[in-house]
């Protein structure tokens, strides 16, 4: 009985250490971050989902495009959505999509916006790009909100990236940081079957 009880003993104390606790990094580089208060040091750690691929994500994208919350979001598909100016983009799975995404939104998964995707000039014409094979003309494409599942989420970013390297004008992309995830966590309903 006794080694059992240390196994476990042995088991809890690892639990506890620091090696455990850094399995949850903050970003793929950093597993905990120090600072000091008035002489005392603090730590800052994170524990739940792995990253990666879980990490978290910068409140600012990109360079020139902007952070939007809830609010800004519902401003977003009153007016740009509901004019046809504007698309409210959801960059999850298909499946996390249709069991339920933001009122509005359309899924294109972050996948369909890579370079190594064959069918990304479909996908930047269907978004108003122009003159694809020659000079590509942004200047009826449609202003984009894109989120992904929250704050932890790549997918995003990733799609951010990937539009700006194609040429996306900055100004015409917005960033929902919080994603579906904190849609829902501040009460707000999703949508089935869009």
């Amino acid at each position: 009985m006794v080694p059992v009880f240390r196994a476990v003993a042995l088991t809890v104390a690892f639990m506890a250490s620091p090696v455990a606790a850094q399995s949850s990094a903050i970003t793929e580089t950093t597993t905990t971050f120090t600072f000091n208060l008035n002489g005392t040091e603090m730590t800052v750690s994170r524990t739940g989902l792995s990253c990666p691929s879980s990490c978290i994500q910068p409140m600012q994208a990109a360079l020139g495009v902007t952070t939007l919350a809830e609010l800004e979001v519902i401003a977003f598909l009153q007016e740009a959505v509901g004019s046809g100016t504007g698309l409210l983009v959801d960059v999850r799975m298909p499946d996390r999509f249709s069991s339920g995404s933001l009122p509005g939104s359309v899924n294109v998964p972050v996948a369909t916006f890579q370079p190594s995707n064959p069918y990304r000039d479909d996908l930047l014409s269907a978004l108003g790009v122009t003159n694809l094979a020659t000079t590509p003309d942004f200047s009826n494409a449609f202003s984009l909100v894109i989120f992904a599942n929250g704050p932890d989420d790549t997918g995003a970013v990733d799609a951010i990236n990937s539009l700006l390297d194609a040429g996306y004008p900055a100004g015409k992309i917005n960033y929902y940081r919080g994603g579906a995830s904190s849609w829902t966590t501040l009460g707000l309903n999703l949508s089935v079957g869009q």
